[in-house]
């Protein structure tokens, strides 16, 4: 029996395999963790416990035991937590009824995944923050009801997931909305929503604690007006004067495809007019007025992006491409369009040393690798349409379970990837989730489709006795 149950996952072991090895290659070609501008204040707040104005703290709070020290074991972990996440995956479908092989087949993109490996290595919020969202889905989805205890602990998670990564707000309330849909009861609801309330509302709590300001960060109003000013036009528009000191005429054409400029760059006006956190609301009004007054402008620029996602290959300029080219496996880490590594500090709270820049022969193999194994933007693009045209198929044969679950976690993959472009920028980065959570709904999306198109069983005739039926269910089973 037991090897019976093992030959059933059979087609999980390659995948496993191939998972396992990959990450041990990343660990032996790259001895330090790869290095991000956002990465020292991660490691900063968890060294000081204090958290940071620009990115939220929970990731802070999971790299506390790595702080102060060596940050290999970071990168080793988020390797270690990428597995324990494909063989979730493939027990949350397993579960759900999925054949085996189909259940393997979804794992495959995170386990292959040339940019997944990279930002595994990377010490970002990235890995842990689809960890903690795919766990609380697989809770709600893991039974036909949802439970008393997954709801409030899936509410714990998901709220900790958005101030790991605060574009995981929405999220909470797809959730909301799918758990009305399912009919989950007031009471569960409630139970959800009430610790990821609790969560979000005792972050903002400590953090006006420490800046007297009740929020998740100060720097949303800052991100937001980059995003706007790709399509603002302050000719037309109607400002204020103080508004329209954040104006810039002729910007360099690169900023088009790369917003942050706006941000970081000291020519910005935000920077050599108004550097302080405080002015932080000022850059939000500037922001919702040109949305509300180029609203078709905006949707628009978020559609055109959101799309290059759902390409072979988005249309970048080279600047923009050499940026997205530091999400793959580096063969000279340090170089230009290179991932850099988290070499020792000092402190904690200070910056590395550069990279000592020398070939790496293992990292240019897999270097080589990444150029044909990335998860092609057009799956995403039928996943989605996999998961709406399951909702609707034949809605009266099968029960609409998987088509609800389907919806949540394609719709959560591609929700972010939709929140990433209209609040920061495209970055190939932000798509991490979606190598997870949408392969795993297209699963049970197929899975209904193949429920819902298989013919019901006839009724016995008259003349048919009960032992005969029962026999030919029996064989048809087996």
């Amino acid at each position: 029996m037991a090897f019976a149950g093992l030959r059933r996952h059979l087609f999980l072991l390659p995948v496993l395999a191939v998972a396992i090895t990959l990450r041990v290659l990343m660990v032996h070609a790259y001895p330090y963790a790869f290095y991000f501008s956002d990465s020292r204040p991660y490691v900063a707040g968890a060294y000081s416990n204090i958290p940071y104005q620009i990115r939220p703290f929970g990731y802070s709070i999971l790299l506390k035991p790595f702080v102060p020290g060596p940050l290999e074991p970071v990168a080793i972990a988020q390797h270690v937590l990428a597995i324990a996440l494909i063989i979730a995956a493939y027990a949350f479908l397993i579960r759900r009824g999925t054949r085996p092989w189909l259940a393997a087949l979804a794992v495959v993109p995170i386990a292959v995944d040339a940019r997944e490996l990279t930002i595994e290595h990377f010490v970002l919020a990235e890995t842990t923050y689809v960890a903690i969202t795919a766990a609380a889905l697989f809770l709600l989805a893991w039974r036909e009801k949802v439970g008393w205890v997954a709801a409030p602990i899936a509410g714990l998670l998901l709220g900790f997931a958005a101030i790991t990564r605060t574009v995981g707000l929405p999220v909470i309330g797809l959730v909301a909305v799918y758990l009305i849909v399912r009919r989950a009861g007031w009471l569960r609801i409630l139970a959800f929503v009430a610790p990821a309330g609790l969560v979000l509302g005792g972050y903002m709590v400590w953090y006006h604690m420490t800046y007297q300001v009740y929020a998740m960060g100060q720097y949303q109003g800052r991100f937001l007006y980059a995003r706007v000013m790709t399509i603002a036009d302050c000719p037309k528009l109607d400002l204020t004067a103080k508004q329209r000191t954040l104006c810039v005429e002729n910007p360099p054409p690169e900023w088009k495809q790369r917003p942050d400029a706006y941000i970081w760059n000291p020519q910005s006006p935000v920077n050599r007019l108004y550097k302080g956190v405080e002015n932080d609301k000022f850059f939000n009004e500037f922001a919702t007025t040109v949305i509300k007054q180029q609203p078709l402008d905006f949707v628009g620029m978020v559609a055109e992006e959101t799309s290059w996602h759902l390409r072979w290959r988005a249309p970048l300029n080279p600047s923009n491409q050499c940026a997205m080219d530091r999400w793959l496996p580096p063969a000279i880490p340090g170089e230009r369009c290179n991932a850099v590594y988290y070499l020792d500090t000092s402190s904690p709270l200070a910056i590395p040393s550069a990279t000592i820049k020398v070939p790496n022969h293992e990292g240019a193999r897999l270097r080589k690798y990444a150029q044909w194994v990335t998860t092609p933007g057009p799956f995403y693009a039928v996943a989605v349409l996999l998961a709406l045209f399951a909702a609707v198929f034949r809605p009266r044969r099968v029960p609409w379970r998987d088509a609800a679950d389907a919806l949540l976690f394609v719709g959560a993959g591609f929700g972010l990837l939709v929140a990433s472009v209209a609040t920061s920028i495209f970055d190939y980065r932000y798509a991490i989730p979606a190598v997870l959570l949408i392969p795993v709904g297209t699963a049970l999306a197929v899975q209904r489709v193949v429920a819902a198109s298989r013919r019901p069983p006839s009724a016995p005739s008259a003349g048919t006795s009960v032992e005969t039926t029962t026999k030919a269910a029996a064989e048809h089973v087996h």
